[in-house]
């Protein structure tokens, strides 16, 4: 490693870390069974627009998953970066803002000082910091921020935010960063201001800057479950609008860290506003999600998957982010993914956000002839054959595999269908919110269930089933078209106004199917072993220095090394007196030691471990393998002093020597391309 100048460059300026949305309203589309082409929600004041361009929008039963997303283990560098929105306990290796090195120079080591700043998530406070990490090894930092312990111990520091509004400038452990001071704030978002010095010794960080990263325990929510203004609900928390400045400024204060699928994607359905509070009359402004209106919500259904999920003991865990400007995510993905880890999809019921939720539920009514308003009825067998799979394998974001995404070694399999379909029709399947193996396994299953599902069926009813739509579960009785007492679900729902009609799209609901996901289970890869900071350093230390030490050590011999040995009566002892050690740079004075307990008549060897060379009072060993008196790749630090035959039982003292110097003439040995010409 060279010095912080040279490995730690000046990366990026604090710029544009708060992204405020769009002002234009996204424009929304049917797609046949989703929203396609969302591009934002922030334009809401007109909810009746969105619902009269949406109200024809359902969900089918396997709308298209979520695409895969890549790892967020990794650090991300650049200005104007999206920005990070960190939900559930998760770990993330940060979105870089600021990196440089400075400082005087220190016993020749110019700008031994780092300073790195990272930001974690926007729309703060989140909860907290639970670790902070180098190389995915846990630094011993508390919650609050301050010094490494262990190996980093006096070399890395840690200042702490989480996000508030306002927040004051993160201060670094050495004062006078180049581009830092106090007016450059990260109101709002969680983030770590990281210190590093520069080891002159080479040693510490020879690997270079480590992969710095934390876990952290992400937003705060509003849970209607713990509402007691809310129907059912029971607590202090509470909503209130953000054009409500004081009442959202006390509702803020009642929310709480969740990991909930359905409190999360309820937050960022409904968006995440801040506002200066130092500014009289400040309003709130969204820094991220959708940013609809709660009458523009159906909240009970977003109650329901949560409390689906605390029963699956299903969690959300990852980070999303915010669309920047000709990005090709969305904030509509964003909430497919969130609500993707509780089984469930968005969907809209008269022109409001409603779910389609993977659990048991009641049916609401029956349709039976009497509600036909045509005659007319379309029945499908259900998907396609290609589409109809059998084997899926879950992949999930693991905790023990430095958090990336790993694929179970288990698939998750229906026999049954293997079996009619007459071979195995299979795909990976990535949550890219899923922290959990099981989770990603139940959730696969449920999929396999749902593309055996009768349907689509199109049938045109009459007003009076007017207020079921998308999700709702009801009862098909119509025997004459082969749907005797068949449980189906509504994808999307099309008014006829022309004939005071409605027609629905459903598909069958199987509610054995439940039972049958939830006990899949999924099984981890092995668990590769993890490589410290420490470990690190130690592969990439300079090969020059490690071998320089060395040869010191080997060439190095001893002056005044007397040793003799005593007899009585069968066992023996053997005396080294104090003695000096010469090395190529120095000579140091080594305590000598008196060893009890040998066995009489035995050659032994003497050494000790010394890989400072600093000699005094070294801790004197004897073996009987004279080997392991020697210095090797495994033992560089191994000094040999010398040897000596224990007497026999009653036999006179016996006396050995110490080392001798290399080459027996005080000259260093070198290997044959070192030699001097004419050197021997």
């Amino acid at each position: 490693m060279a010095t912080v100048s040279g490995a730690l460059g000046k990366v990026a300026m604090v710029a544009g870390l708060v992204a405020l949305a769009a002002t234009g309203a996204g424009a929304i589309a049917g797609a046949g069974w989703g929203i396609a082409g969302v591009g934002s929600f922030s334009s809401i004041a007109t909810a009746a627009s969105i619902a009269g361009a949406a109200a024809s929008v359902g969900a089918s039963a396997l709308a298209k998953t979520p695409p895969a997303k890549g790892s967020v283990s990794s650090t991300t560098i650049g200005t104007d970066q999206p920005m990070p929105f960190l939900v559930g306990e998760t770990y993330y290796g940060g979105s870089r803002v600021h990196q440089i090195g400075y400082g005087p120079t220190i016993k020749k080591v110019p700008n031994p000082y780092a300073l790195i700043v990272d930001d974690y998530s926007g729309a703060g406070p989140i909860e907290g910091l639970v670790d902070a990490m180098a190389d995915f090894v846990s630094l011993g930092i508390p919650a609050g921020g301050g010094a490494a312990l262990g190996y980093a111990a006096g070399f890395l520091w840690a200042a702490v935010q989480r996000g508030a509004i306002p927040e004051p400038a993160l201060q670094p452990h050495w004062a006078g960063a180049p581009g830092w001071g106090a007016d450059y704030r990260l109101s709002g978002h969680a983030a770590i201001a990281w210190s590093l010095l520069f080891d002159r010794d080479g040693k510490v960080f020879a690997s270079g800057a480590p992969q710095l990263g934390a876990v952290w325990r992400g937003q705060l929510a509003w849970d209607p479950r713990k509402d007691s203004s809310y129907t059912g609900g029971q607590g202090a928390h509470r909503w209130a609008s953000p054009a409500d400045t004081a009442g959202h400024d006390a509702a803020r204060a009642t929310w709480t860290f969740t990991e909930s699928p359905g409190l999360v994607a309820l937050k960022y359905a409904m968006g995440a506003y801040h506002r200066d509070p130092r500014v009289a009359g400040s309003t709130y402004r969204k820094v991220a999600g959708i940013g609809l209106p709660i009458s523009a919500i159906i909240v009970e259904d977003f109650v329901h998957l949560a409390n689906v999920c605390d029963a699956n003991s299903w969690k959300v865990g990852g980070v999303v982010f915010e669309p920047a400007i000709g990005s090709s995510s969305t904030r509509w993905q964003n909430l497919k993914d969130i609500l993707a880890a509780g089984g469930a999809t968005p969907c809209f019921r008269n022109g409001k956000l409603g779910l389609k939720v993977s659990a048991p539920r009641i049916a609401l009514d029956t349709i039976t002839e009497a509600d036909l308003a045509d005659d007319e009825i379309v029945v499908s067998s259900g998907l396609g054959w290609e589409e109809r799979l059998n084997t899926l394998i879950p992949k999930y974001r693991s905790r023990d595999h430095k958090w990336e995404y790993v694929a179970s070694t288990e698939p998750v399999s229906v026999p049954t269908f293997v079996a009619a379909d007459g071979e195995v029709k299979r795909e990976e399947r990535q949550f890219n919110l899923v922290q959990q193996k099981d989770q990603a396994a139940q959730l696969c299953a449920y999929e396999l269930l749902d593309r055996r599902e009768l349907g689509e069926i199109e049938i045109v009813v009459k007003p009076r089933l007017r207020k079921y739509g998308p999700g709702d579960l009801l009862i098909v009785d119509l025997p004459n078209d082969g749907l005797i007492k068949q449980p189906c679900v509504i994808m999307k729902r099309q008014p006829m106004p022309d004939r005071m009609a409605w027609k629905f799209i459903l598909c069958g609901e199987t509610p054995s199917k439940h039972a049958y996901a939830l006990g899949q289970t999924a099984v981890a890869p092995p668990v590769p072993a993890l490589r410290s900071t420490g470990e690190l350093d130690g592969v990439a230390a300079p090969v020059v220095d490690q071998s320089v030490e060395q040869l010191l050590i080997t060439t190095s011999y001893t002056v005044a090394a007397a040793i003799s040995a005593t007899d009585a009566g069968g066992s023996a002892t053997a005396t080294i007196t104090d003695h000096s050690r010469v090395y190529q740079d120095r000579t140091v004075a080594v305590t000598g030691s008196t060893i009890a307990g040998l066995a009489s008549g035995t050659a032994y060897f003497f050494y000790y471990d010394d890989p400072a060379r600093a000699g005094g009072a070294v801790t004197i060993i004897a073996t009987t393998n004279e080997a392991d008196a020697y210095p090797t790749s495994t033992t560089p630090a191994r000094h040999h002093l010398g040897s000596v035959t224990t007497p026999a039982a009653g036999a006179p003292p016996s006396e050995g020597g110490g080392s001798s110097p290399p080459g027996g003439d005080g000259r260093p040995i070198r290997y044959p391309e070192e030699r001097l010409p004419n050197e021997n």
